[in-house]
This record gives structure tokens, C-alpha cells and sequence, in this order.
């Protein structure tokens, strides 16, 4: 007895030879080099109408090197690191068609995909921008170690002089 899965019917439209397995109840055939098969004669034939898929010629990508900020990390700074981007990505989280992530490679050539937000072009004017935006952030912590300075040396109230005895004593 053989497991062999045989053609109850066989016929060729636009060239291509087409059969109908009856065990499975489906229509196969091979379609650009690649066996297909299908639910129905109609779908088959709707297959092989179809014209081939033009493939688009791929776009080049030249790695360029960019300023990344991490999206982790607390304080007031946004601690940058020099990136190169390897290329272009689409953040499936935002769904839309237009490149909005791109694959990274860091200074000890780990690779990972980040968001644009996170990445700034190096540039003269964006150079500008980071030695104004660090200076700001420096007057920040000088006021707020000032700040915290004088916090402490505000006198607290002492409630010592109302206690009976020893403050350590219960």
C-alpha cells in the first residue's frame, strides 16, 4: 500500500500543468518555481493570472553617525553617546509605513533599534544647541545644590526643652 497522494485529475491552463489531489481536496501546481496549492480550479487559475510581483530594487543606505540620548536614566541631564546608524526601520509599535526606528551599532558595537526621538543629527547648529542645553542644565544642579544647601541650614524647631529628663530615655 503506498501513502502516495495521487491525481484524480490533470490539466494544463496558460501553460502550467495543474492537478487535483481528491484525498486532500485541493488543486496543486507550480507556479515560478514554487509548488503551490489552492482551494479551488478558480483560485489556481486566479493564481496563474496574476502577474509576478516587481520586485523594487532595494534603496542604499550609507551608514552615517548620529547622537544618541537613552531613553533610561534619571536626572535633569540627557546623558548623549556617539552612535553610528546602520540603517533604516519601521517602529511596528506606531504602525505607519514611514521609517520611524532605526537599527544603531554603540561605541562597543552592540546593535540595538531605537526610536528617532532618541537620535539627533551632528551638525553645527545642533552642536550649538547641546553646549546651551548642557550650561542650562549645569545652572540647574548649581541652583539645586544651592538650594539643597540652604534647606539645610534652616534652623528646626527643638522640642528638647519640653521633655522630662534624658531625650534618649523613655
Amino acid at each position: 500500500m503506498s501513502n502516495e497522494i495521487k491525481a484524480v485529475l490533470k490539466l494544463t491552463y496558460d501553460g502550467i500543468n495543474i492537478e487535483y489531489l481528491e484525498d486532500l481536496n485541493t488543486w496543486r501546481f507550480e507556479l515560478r518555481g514554487r509548488e503551490r496549492k489552492a482551494a479551488s480550479l478558480k483560485q489556481a487559475k486566479e493564481w496563474i493570472d496574476k502577474p509576478e510581483p516587481v520586485k523594487k530594487p532595494s534603496k542604499s543606505f550609507e551608514a552615517f553617525n548620529a547622537h544618541f540620548v537613552s531613553r533610561y536614566g534619571y536626572g535633569t541631564k540627557k546623558k548623549r553617546s556617539l552612535v553610528l546608524i546602520t540603517s533604516a526601520a519601521q517602529d511596528v509599535y506606531r504602525g505607519t509605513a514611514t521609517p520611524s526606528a532605526a537599527w544603531i551599532k554603540n561605541a562597543g558595537g552592540e546593535r540595538s533599534k531605537e526610536p528617532v526621538e532618541n537620535l539627533f543629527e551632528i551638525s553645527e547648529e545642533n552642536n550649538k544647541k547641546w553646549n546651551e542645553y548642557d550650561a542650562l542644565v549645569a545652572s540647574i544642579e548649581k541652583l539645586e545644590k544651592q538650594a539643597a544647601n540652604l534647606y539645610e541650614s534652616i534652623k528646626r524647631i527643638d522640642l528638647t526643652p519640653y521633655l522630662d529628663g534624658d531625650a534618649n530615655k523613655e
